[in-house]
């Protein structure tokens, strides 16, 4: 289905002068040890995180540019694709094929037959397409096992169209793949905190 920059922080009681490459001195570096040492605690290469970090990056600049081609290299041939639906205040649907869902591709040609119809201008409750502006953060690694990684990350995805605007937000959950020497996606999990769901919600929306 279908911030201002140049402002300096000033002096004054309950402010810092900004420091070299507008570090606040003291405060943000002991916070990027933290984290590097949080890391190695738990055992996460930074070096995979930032490259799952550039994927994810990746996939919402795709979807925002409406680079189709791109966004399906991402995904691996036999993704899930799944998006489930509320059956209560703290319960969703876990299997698509008995419960109601949202949206459900068990594989890459799902996704192929949907950006199909996309190009076609087919889908003509979704024309003209909206544009959106896809926000991903709080990204953690939340599993590793062989060549897969397991991700946690928060969404917000901003949509501006002739039918309306519309912010939507909630979670999504990754499983990583390790192919040919990249991540490819191997299942994607959305999770989307609205309850009731306003216009046409199609790939590019969530």
């Amino acid at each position: 289905m279908p911030l201002a920059a140049g402002h300096r922080l000033r002096g004054s009681r309950g402010f810092r002068q900004l420091g070299p490459r507008g570090v606040l001195p003291g405060l943000l570096p002991a916070l990027a040890a933290d984290d590097e040492r949080g890391a190695a605690l738990m055992g996460i290469d930074t070096d995979l995180y930032a490259q799952v970090c550039t994927l994810l990056a990746k996939e919402a600049l795709y979807l925002d540019e409406k680079n189709w081609d791109a966004w399906l290299e991402l995904f691996a041939p036999d993704v899930e694709y799944f998006v489930p639906a509320w059956i209560s205040e703290d319960a969703l649907t876990t299997d698509p094929s008995t419960q109601l869902c949202l949206m459900h591709m068990d594989s890459r040609l799902g996704l192929e037959e949907r950006v199909f119809r996309i190009r076609s201008r087919d889908s003509f409750a979704s024309l003209p397409l909206d544009r959106t502006s896809h926000q991903t953060s709080n990204v953690l690694i939340t599993g590793l096992a062989g060549d897969e990684v397991e991700v946690s990350a928060s969404w917000l995805v901003h949509c501006v169209g002739p039918r309306g605007d519309a912010t939507r937000g909630g979670r999504y959950y990754y499983t990583l793949r390790r192919m040919a020497g990249e991540l490819k996606i191997a299942r994607k999990h959305i999770v989307m905190i609205d309850e009731k769901i306003e216009g046409t919600v199609d790939v590019y929306h969530i």
